[in-house]
């Protein structure tokens, strides 16, 4: 209760709404754990969202460090930024393209792929610009000097943002495996929704290098 004191319980069930419905939304960082468990698996998909979910703590710790004011203070610096992230959701889209069918095992994933694909869920979520809006224009209003420390508010502020990227992402991850699994051997199918994630990231990276162009 001490801690919840520090923001307040309704400003923290506000937070919450406005997490849950930014996550929701179809974005990159969905697409990535999806495509994931599509291509390799649920261990594959589970590495995904670590990486995300992981991606999201660091976003928390840039909010507290300040480091999103600097951005928005440096248009060119967040540019730079857009276009790379650009860049980088069209590569993994490229990648899920190349899909191919074939016998795919969840026990094939070996722990080196694991940590590369939870390596690659970081960076998606480092180069998101829907994450960036939301530490400019979100994550600062719930900050409350005044009530005391300014590290704790993080801390719970990350947490609720960790706990639904878990369930949202998590979940859609399960779905998708259950889905596959139900539809039979499926593999053709899965690789036919890899490939619909793939178009999906080059779309969004599409759109994004079209805002970086023309949006300023």
């Amino acid at each position: 209760m001490e801690l919840i004191s520090l923001i307040g319980p309704g400003q923290l069930w506000i937070f919450f709404i406005l997490v849950l419905g930014i996550i929701a939304l179809p974005g990159s960082d969905i697409a990535f754990v999806i495509g994931n468990t599509l291509a390799g698996g649920r261990s594959s998909g589970m590495a995904a969202l670590s990486g995300i979910v992981l991606g999201g703590i660091a976003h928390s710790l840039m909010a507290y460090l300040g480091i999103g004011l600097i951005l928005q203070a440096v248009p060119g610096a967040f540019s730079a930024m857009l276009f790379l992230g650009a860049a980088y959701l069209a590569w993994l889209g490229y990648q899920l393209l190349k899909a191919e069918p074939g016998p795919r095992s969840e026990h094939n994933a070996t722990a080196r792929s694991r940590i590369a694909t939870m390596g690659q869920g970081i960076i998606t979520c480092l180069l998101n610009p829907k994450a960036y809006f939301f530490m400019f224009a979100v994550f600062p209003q719930f900050i409350q000097p005044e009530k005391g420390s300014l590290g704790m508010q993080v801390i719970i502020l990350g947490m609720i943002i960790s706990f639904v990227q878990i369930a949202i992402y998590g979940g859609s991850a399960w779905a998708m495996s259950k889905l596959t699994r139900k539809l039979g051997d499926g593999r053709t199918l899965e690789v036919k929704l890899s490939r619909a994630m793939g178009v999906f990231l080059i779309l969004i990276a599409s759109l994004s290098i079209a805002r970086g162009i023309w949006g300023g």
